[in-house]
């Protein structure tokens, strides 16, 4: 008799046990599998134009830039890169957007674009008669996008090479979570003085448009939560509190019944 009532307490325990774990998975949500897809609009084999890009890299403030100044000249040349190693020197674009640059004292060089810029000190430096000839080259070396929100690995992401798309940037964040909103994606981006939002819909392809597709510097990528993230951080407390009440339950018919 004590045999058969040990069992059957055994048999309990394990009752309470598996409605637990069924309690559990009945207290999880199923995402569906198109709203973890992208392109859902895309439906048969196509073929779409694509645009060349002409990309061009606004210059902001406190941006780092490499200048290198070249001449004819190699004692020229090395007086106005004297300051870098390897005949590079780097500028900061201060908070008032001006770099100062040898000889030439205070250049604004936030609101233009690379190209311009170079094309600035170029002719700056000519009619001032410091160089001849001159060939200028700017790059930001500081170029890098921040990704927020419901990613696997957010944080700032380098460009090294100046040029990143929304898709890389994606992937390099490690991609969305599962709870990540594909249809509500927010792009953040500073421009003339200006803060422009832009939501983007993953589901339907608008990463590719031409003003998103192609990031410019310290351009933010914000992905929402989805409702499915809130309600499952509710059911995790749910769940730990059953599983706390079970197992109290549990040691208490143990120490009653069985010990």
């Amino acid at each position: 008799m004590l045999i058969k009532h040990l069992m059957k307490q055994k048999v309990h325990i394990f009752n309470l046990i598996a409605a637990t774990i069924f309690l559990g998975s009945l207290l999880s949500s199923c995402i569906s599998s198109k709203q973890l897809a992208y392109f859902n609009n895309i439906k048969e084999d196509s073929t779409s134009t694509i645009q060349p890009a002409n990309i061009q890299t606004v210059i902001s403030k406190n941006d780092i830039l490499q200048i290198e100044i070249s001449t004819p000249d190699p004692v020229t040349t090395a007086r106005f890169n004297s300051a870098g190693s390897n005949g590079k020197t780097e500028y900061l674009v201060d908070e008032t957007g001006v770099i100062k640059l040898p000889y030439l004292g205070a250049v604004k060089a936030e609101g233009l674009n690379k190209k311009q810029l170079a094309d600035f000190i170029t002719n700056a430096l000519i009619k001032s008669e410091y160089a001849k000839d001159p060939i200028v080259s700017v790059r930001v070396t500081n170029f890098f996008v921040t990704i927020l929100g419901e990613v696997v690995r957010p944080g700032n992401i380098p460009v090294p090479n100046e040029r990143i798309t929304l898709p890389e940037a994606l992937a390099a964040a490690g991609d969305l979570t599962p709870y990540g909103r594909r249809n509500d994606v927010l792009l953040i981006r500073e421009a003339n003085g200006e803060r422009i939002y832009k939501h983007i819909n993953l589901n339907k392809g608008q990463m590719f448009d031409p003003e998103v597709y192609n990031l410019q510097n310290q351009d933010k990528i914000y992905v929402y939560p989805s409702r499915n993230r809130a309600a499952s951080v509710d059911r995790t407390g749910q769940l730990i509190s059953i599983v706390a009440s079970v197992v109290s339950l549990v040691i208490v018919v143990y120490v009653q019944f069985i010990k």
